[in-house]
This record gives C-alpha cells, structure tokens and sequence, in this order.
C-alpha cells in the first residue's frame, strides 16, 4: 500500500463517519484537497536555450502556483570593451581634424560596434 491509498482509505473512513457532504471538517478537506490532482497551469517559458527550466519548488510555495526557474531569468550581459589606450592614440593621431567632428565621433563609434559585436 502506497501513502495515496492509506490517504484515500483515510479519506473513505472520515466521509463514511461524517457523511461525504460534510464540508467543515479539515481532515476531510486536507485529504480532499491532497488527492484532488493539482492542474499546473499553462506557464510561458524563456524561449532562450540557455535559460534553466524547471520546477523552482521555493518561488512555487511563495506564489501558490507553478513557477519555473527560467522566470526572472535574464541572459548574461556582455562585458563592455572600450577603446584601449593605443586605440585612443591611434585614433587621434589618424584623423583628420579639418573634417567635421561629427565624422570622428562616427569613426570612435564604428570601432566600438566592432569591438562589442555590434
């Protein structure tokens, strides 16, 4: 015998004593509600394959619902990667400065797209 049938023995017993409409007993509402099998509503899950997926039991008992671990998640940023002082010199020293500035803040900007994947 597993404990859901000691549990749906219990269950028979207590209705069989006072009467299967009896509604304000809680042993009969805990093993009713124990028994009643749980719907795990439909949860929208990360699409990301990195993100982790499955039962999050500490997030579920505080929400009194399925929460999965993928929610809150969010993917690692990338670290930032900046010019680095040669760049910098380098920059400077190559550029034409009769040329509008706007063209030098466009060329610090393409360098820093290829520096970070842009």
């Amino acid at each position: 015998m597993n404990l859901r049938q000691a549990a749906e023995m219990a269950l028979e017993a207590l209705e069989d004593i006072f009467g299967k409409e009896k509604k304000d007993v809680g042993a009969i509402n805990a093993l009713r509600q124990a028994l009643t099998p749980e719907v795990t509503p439909e949860v929208p899950c990360k699409t990301d394959p990195r993100a982790p997926h499955g039962f999050d039991r500490n997030a579920s008992h505080s929400a009194d619902r399925y929460v999965c671990e993928c929610e809150g998640w969010e993917p690692p940023r990338r670290q930032w990667v900046g010019l680095t002082d040669e760049e910098v010199k380098y920059l400077t020293s190559h550029f034409d400065w009769r040329a509008p500035k706007e063209q030098f803040v466009s060329v610090i900007e393409a360098k820093l797209k290829e520096k970070n994947g842009g």
